[in-house]
């Protein structure tokens, strides 16, 4: 965004921007960015939170009152905690659906995909609930079943097919990974009684207590070492949390 600033001001249309990594666009020098101190994906803060999300933008807006660039601002306040984030009074968050046997514990690749599609299944029946109780899904580009026969197939060095003829493979298995993580949330908060949990409490249980997540190590381990740059990127950057 940093960069498509610069496009857009040398055309006189004045940009400003929010950014979540201060370190990019310290270096990338956009003419207007305010840095504020939130999770990746949430550069308003709390879902729900109205008032504190107009205070982020107004904030942001205020920036085109500067007369040159570039500014960097950072935002002082941390976001609140939305309603449906706030543990502090109860118990922690436990996911409401019980996989068989962890496949962490098994050496061989073949056993450990098997199980990652037997994970897959048992949370379809709470996510088919879910994408018909809410008419929606924020899974965009694959199917459940289809993303992960996606990274199965890089991993063990098949073909991958893409959704358009006109994505990369690392775009595909950046696109399979993100659609994969939707899955999960929606068919965790999906069960009926389920508790809706914090995104931060989502991400280590999904990253350290599904075989999900240790199918997205093997694959970032894979990712890591390929020579072309994008692969290596997305290994480094897009699959598991930083």
């Amino acid at each position: 965004m940093g960069a498509l600033a610069h496009y857009l001001e040398q055309n006189a249309v004045p940009t400003t921007q929010i950014s979540l990594i201060y370190e990019h666009t310290e270096a990338i020098r956009p003419p207007r960015a305010l840095w504020v101190p939130f999770e990746l994906g949430r550069p308003l803060g709390a879902p729900g939170a109205a008032d504190f999300q107009k205070e982020v933008l107004r904030s942001a807006l205020t920036l085109l009152e500067a007369e040159k660039g570039p500014v960097l601002e950072v935002f002082e306040k941390e976001a609140p905690a939305s309603a449906d984030e706030d543990f502090s009074k109860g118990e922690p968050w436990a996911c409401p659906v019980s996989f068989s046997p962890p496949a962490q514990a098994q050496s061989d690749q073949g056993k450990r995909i098997s199980a990652f599609k037997q994970e897959i299944n048992e949370l379809l029946p709470w996510y088919e609930m879910g994408k018909e109780a809410r008419g929606r899904t924020t899974m965009a580009y694959f199917s459940p079943e289809t993303a992960a026969e996606v990274l199965c197939n890089y991993l063990t060095g098949k073909q991958v097919e893409a959704p358009h003829a006109d994505m990369s493979l690392a775009v595909v298995l950046r696109l399979a990974a993100q659609d994969l993580k939707a899955f999960y949330f929606e068919a965790v908060i999906s069960k009926p009684g389920a508790d809706v949990p914090d995104s931060q409490t989502f991400t280590d249980w999904y990253g350290n207590c599904t075989t999900a997540g240790g199918i997205l190590k093997e694959l970032k381990k894979k990712l890591t070492n390929e020579d072309d740059k994008d692969l290596k990127r997305t290994g480094q950057m897009f699959l598991v949390p930083m």
